[in-house]
């Protein structure tokens, strides 16, 4: 399956709520009432739904229009939201090391995100190293090094329950020593409402700031995208406790809520750097407005 195909697939529960009201209905006031409703129910947000309803509204198509033009327009109105998020600078490389720091709420995908950047990085031709700072659960050690083995990285690891914060500082120092060009730091999850776990984050940051001030490079919060309008409570703590400089979204195959991600962009103007589209290791793609906004919509 190419990656287009894949990306439809990823997106189809949202897009079916999205086509159910267009499909077959007459272009009414109606019409357009439901139009709004999808979108809200995709988790686009009442605002935005409501302004590209009225977008629909004021373009004033004849009543004999194709459900494709429609949609189209609609695509468009969408990609033009979420263009200015489109970012694909997570893979630039201006330092050396180039320090990713990798954050966000237990099961988001954090871990299994930290291995597809990984494979992303190494198929660029790029040196990476995997820093296992999830101390608290032998099983978050475990599945990286699986992913470290099926992509032939190293990892740098430490006992269960040690200090995080130590293990990022021997791995940086690693990484500078071996010349690896990009490090990727997974660090356990946070409940954003437990001031103890923000606490070690911040302690992590200010460690890798003795080894580089300018670090870390990108802190990246991982949302799963099956939370919906959720997943704003987590941007809200994260940006203001630690700081993002961009997301990845996850498990959007599996949510008709695919429209989070255009009122997170709306909402915090963050970049979005990437989706999730799949749990092989290669299932992650870089964030298009375009195709996201096509697929989104079904075309």
């Amino acid at each position: 399956m190419g990656l287009l195909d894949k990306l439809k697939n990823t997106f189809q529960k949202t897009s079916n709520v999205i086509s159910l009201a267009i499909t077959g209905k007459k272009i009414d006031e109606n019409f357009f009432h439901e139009i709004e409703d999808a979108l809200i129910m995709a988790d686009v947000g009442v605002q935005t739904s409501s302004n590209l309803a009225k977008g629909i509204a004021d373009k004033k198509f004849e009543k004999n229009t194709s459900e494709l033009k429609i949609k189209e327009f609609l695509a468009n109105e969408i990609a033009s939201l979420v263009k200015p998020y489109e970012n694909k600078e997570i893979f630039d490389i201006n330092h050396s090391p180039e320090i990713l720091l990798i954050i966000g709420v237990n099961g988001n995908g954090k871990t299994t995100t930290v291995a597809k950047l990984a494979n992303m990085f190494k198929k660029k031709g790029e040196f990476p190293l995997l820093i296992a700072a999830d101390t608290f659960r032998a099983a978050a050690v475990e599945q990286i090094e699986y992913w470290a083995n099926t992509i032939d990285v190293e990892v740098v690891k430490g006992n269960l329950n040690s200090d995080a914060a130590s293990i990022v500082f021997k791995g940086i120092k690693q990484a500078k020593d071996k010349g690896n060009s990009v490090v990727l730091i997974d660090t356990a999850g946070r409940m954003q409402n437990r001031e103890d776990l923000i606490a070690e984050l911040e302690k992590i940051k200010r460690v890798i700031k003795k080894l580089d001030e300018t670090a870390p490079h990108k802190t990246i919060l991982v949302l799963d995208g099956l939370i919906g309008q959720a997943a704003h409570t987590q941007v809200d703590t994260f940006l203001t406790k630690i700081g993002i400089d961009g997301l990845i979204v996850t498990k959007l195959d599996s949510t008709a809520k695919g429209g989070t991600i255009i009122s997170l962009t709306q909402k915090y103007r963050v970049p979005i750097y990437a989706i999730g589209i799949g749990e092989g290791i290669d299932d992650l793609q870089l964030f298009s407005a375009e195709s996201y906004a096509k697929a989104i919509v079904g075309i």
